[in-house]
């Protein structure tokens, strides 16, 4: 895995590094993906450019304007509320 942080155009700081899934995902997915997060917000863009470590940060704003939002995490983690974090089994 490779790992970037750069500035956007408004100066909000981001962090891109790549996924390549070992397990079952979506079609468009299985040759990995771009991962772009924020403080606030998090992308993926898929194919992953070969190039994208040597790239420059006006080239990552580029790819990260092409970033598709990334779906928020959904599952038992994701339903309960924050004060019971004791209740969820390990694992899960």
């Amino acid at each position: 895995m490779s790992y970037r942080t750069f500035q956007d155009a408004s100066g909000e700081e981001w962090q891109a590094w790549d996924v390549f899934p070992s397990t079952d995902v979506r079609h468009t997915l299985q040759g990995g993906w771009l991962t772009f997060q924020s403080a606030t917000e998090k992308r993926r863009l898929a194919p992953v450019p070969l190039y994208w470590v040597s790239a420059d940060e006006a080239e990552l704003r580029r790819l990260l304007e092409s970033a598709k939002p990334a779906p928020e995490r959904t599952g038992a983690r994701a339903e309960m509320p924050e004060e019971t974090p004791d209740l969820i089994p390990p694992g899960l």
